[in-house]
């Protein structure tokens, strides 16, 4: 099992320190300490441990005013393709949340620019050109759920809060809503808050991401359409194909508003929707659910 924890002794910080120098100085025959800068003192440091208490990966960000910025973040060689960058970002994300931040930016190096991608970045020019010979790109990822949805803000914001205040486990599992079309609803998860003995998703959480994901299309197709109703799932089936470990992304597709029109005379309607779950890019998890809408 892997934690994000933040360095708090002298013995810790020089770990992480020395780390970062490992993993994005010395490579480059950079010398001890120029993994360090003048914003040192103001950051804020998170590292991963495994269960030995072993370092494995490093992260910092810089929060000034709207604007967080990620620096020096790596995976130890050995730890890679199991999540753990996925993770730190999220967890650097989380902080600048909590400071207020409406937005991350980071240069990254050409080969990490995919992963970044994967994180929610988006490349908006040439960045620096790191010891005369390592290009970078700027990417920036904007924090307000609002920024990827295209169709109907409003009634977003509004399930998000109906979530939060009707289904409280939806706060705890970092369940938002990334993309709302009309036809398509896409959420994602926060994986450091669903993980399992083996680090990756656990299996309920996943099937609950799915259960939400297909019950918001429903909710908000209703709101669309001004229907009311109680939204009940009548059943799930769920395949779990591979372990859960980048980023939980849910989407469910469907133009509702035929199916839910007997609403309007009162009568019930049952609706079937599959919902696929991606780790990253990878199909994680297929979910067939059926809902009944009970009628007020």
């Amino acid at each position: 099992m892997y934690r994000v924890v933040t360095p708090q002794t002298k013995a810790e910080l020089e770990a992480y320190y020395y780390l970062r120098w490992q993993l994005l100085r010395k490579p480059w025959q950079q010398p001890l300490g120029s993994e360090r800068d003048e914003f040192d003192e103001y950051a804020h440091h998170r590292m991963m441990v495994n269960n030995q208490g072993k370092l494995v990966a490093v992260g910092r960000l810089y929060v000034s005013g709207d604007e967080a910025q990620i620096r020096f973040m790596a995976v130890a060689a050995q730890s890679r393709s199991h999540g753990l960058g996925t993770r730190m970002v999220q967890a650097l994300e989380q902080v600048a949340r909590q400071q207020g931040a409406r937005r991350l930016v980071m240069n990254a190096r050409e080969e990490a620019v995919s992963f970044y991608t994967r994180c929610g970045f988006t490349v908006v020019g040439e960045g620096p050109i790191s010891f005369g010979k390592i290009p970078h790109r700027q990417m920036i990822k904007a924090l307000t759920s609002i920024h990827l949805i295209r169709h109907c803000p409003a009634l977003c914001d509004d399930l998000q809060r109906e979530w939060h205040q009707r289904i409280p486990i939806v706060e705890k599992m970092g369940i938002r809503i990334i993309q709302y079309t009309g036809s398509r609803l896409k959420t994602k998860a926060n994986l450091n808050a669903n993980l399992n003995l083996h680090d990756s998703m656990f299996a309920g959480s996943i099937y609950s991401q799915c259960v939400l994901t297909g019950w918001g299309l429903i909710w908000l197709q209703m709101q669309e359409f001004g229907l009311s109703g109680d939204i009940v799932q009548a059943s799930g089936d769920i395949k779990y194909l591979t372990p859960v470990w980048d980023q939980p992304t849910a989407e469910v597709r469907g133009r509702l508003r035929e199916p839910l029109l007997p609403l309007h005379k009162g009568e019930q309607v049952s609706i079937e929707l599959t919902v696929t779950l991606y780790s990253g890019e990878q199909v994680a998890a297929t979910f067939q659910g059926r809902y009944v809408i009970l009628a007020r």
